[in-house]
């Protein structure tokens, strides 16, 4: 399950966290923090800067979990400010993870899915770390 080959799976944030989410993560975490095609590593300020709105929603997840879209407009203004980075990925894929946790029918499941969520982006900011994200 390694990235880019493999893009984040729904089913990890409804399910849980498995042995292939956490490789996809340690996959993802390792392309961010290497040049791709002309495009710069993703910066640890780039990535704490989401991951830090992303755990002050945590702190207060039935309160905040309502401006969870707006985290898409802040990984959209990152990449107008820096589209040549590895920001462009990580937007795509944790986009589409916010898509997942929005869709859920009930705030139950909505806590649920964003606790998922969280863990899955944890691992990706830990491996970023791992393999030299400066």
């Amino acid at each position: 399950m390694a990235y880019p080959q493999e893009h984040l799976n729904p089913e990890w944030i409804r399910k849980g966290i498995n042995n292939d989410a956490v490789e996809w993560a340690r996959s993802f975490g390792e392309f961010l923090s290497t040049q791709q095609d002309r495009k710069k590593p993703l910066t640890t300020s780039q990535i704490r800067k989401f991951f830090g709105e992303l755990k002050r929603t945590q702190a207060d997840v039935e309160k905040h979990l309502q401006n969870l879209p707006m985290l898409k407009a802040q990984l959209a203004y990152a990449v107008g400010r820096d589209n040549n980075t590895c920001i462009t990925f990580f937007n795509d894929e944790l986009s589409k993870g916010i898509d997942v946790v929005v869709s859920a029918n009930t705030d139950l499941e909505s806590v649920k899915y964003f606790k998922n969520f969280v863990k899955i982006v944890e691992s990706v900011v830990a491996f970023h770390k791992f393999y030299g994200g400066k």
